[in-house]
């Protein structure tokens, strides 16, 4: 799982501690909603010549009212989890970061990132994956899973990862966003743009999951000396 078994086991220990940080942050930014701030500000800086699609306010503002009754205190209940775990998956990975040998982090790196990741899933069924979105949501789904298996394939972009797995996939993202930004009249970038923080938040608990499990095998690498 792009771990190289001759490296060295705390260069690599620090390589993942710094990919959970990295999506920590991105995490930090899907829930304040980011994103939404920097493409309102250029829009006004170019005084609107740029056009953007429409982009959602961030986690932190999800509209909860439609769900009504039990259902919005159970999301209201996961948005104010959400900074926890976002705030336990940064901490945990500069600690792994400054002692990669310490035993406990990874396990408490896991279950912060899964308590994340169940979160967002949760609000991910009830605003993307709905009956309102219908085929749309299949085809944009279907659309990332074979960009990301192409990316995959590609020897460059492994050697890239395996060099610095933070910058790599950092840089995949911003293109990706990059491109659905700039493009206009397309369902898939609609659909996707109008809830981009939650896929965001999603990608980001799942590569912080991937880290911990990492670290964990790492960590054990270490106390036995390989």
């Amino acid at each position: 799982m792009f771990i190289n078994k001759k490296a060295d086991a705390k260069v690599e220990a620090a390589k993942m501690a710094s990919l959970s940080i990295a999506w920590g942050i991105v995490a930090g930014i899907a829930y304040l909603g980011l994103i939404k701030v920097a493409v309102d500000a250029l829009t006004k800086a170019t005084s609107g010549n740029v056009s953007v699609t429409t982009v959602d306010s961030g986690l932190l503002h999800l509209n909860l009212g439609k769900f009504g009754g039990a259902n919005a205190s159970i999301y209201t209940a996961v948005l104010v989890a959400l900074p926890f775990a976002i705030g336990a998956v940064l901490a945990l990975g500069i600690l792994a970061r400054i002692r990669p040998g310490l035993p406990a982090v990874p396990g408490v790196l896991i279950v912060a990132s899964l308590l994340g990741l169940a979160g967002s899933v949760l609000l991910f069924l009830a605003q993307v994956a709905n009956e309102k979105n219908g085929t749309e949501f299949i085809v944009a789904l279907i659309t990332i899973v074979l960009v990301s298996v192409l990316l995959r394939l590609q020897k460059f972009v492994r050697r890239f990862y395996r060099r610095t797995p933070a910058g790599a996939s950092l840089v995949f993202t911003l293109v990706t966003l990059a491109y659905l930004l700039l493009a206009s009249g397309v369902n898939v970038t609609s659909i996707i743009l109008s809830q981009v923080d939650i896929w965001l938040s999603i990608i980001a608990f799942v590569l912080a999951f991937y880290s911990s499990v990492m670290l964990a095998r790492l960590s054990r690498r270490m106390r036995l000396g390989k």
